[in-house]
């Protein structure tokens, strides 16, 4: 699952996955949109960024799917903090990438996974 409120950046994270050959059950641009889309669908990890459409902080977003349907998030931003990730260390993240993102870094973060 993608979770990211920038088109150009969503359908760019989307590509790279699945020219890793990843199957991306769902993409949302906001918090409300994806909850309900992995309520659905359940997905294995979470691509998530920080800040996301109307002010949501992803963190949260991440925190929930993580606590009620026990999925890991990829936190994907270029707004990630020490802060953040001690926030965010109860959840297990899978792991923090900056923003612009590699193949690379996307492949060595999933495959860690």
């Amino acid at each position: 699952m993608v979770v990211e409120d920038d088109a150009l950046i969503a359908l760019d994270i989307v590509g790279l996955l699945e020219d890793m050959g990843h199957e991306v059950v769902a993409e949302a641009a906001d918090a409300a949109e994806a909850w309900a889309l992995a309520e659905d669908g359940r997905p294995d990890i979470a691509l998530v960024d920080i800040r996301l459409a109307r002010g949501v902080d992803g963190g949260a977003l991440a925190r929930k799917l993580y606590d009620r349907l026990g999925v890991r998030s990829l936190f994907v931003s270029g707004s990630i903090t020490d802060d953040f990730r001690r926030s965010m260390a109860a959840i297990n993240p899978v792991g923090f990438l900056g923003k612009p993102l590699s193949r690379r870094s996307l492949g060595e973060a999933l495959g860690a996974a």
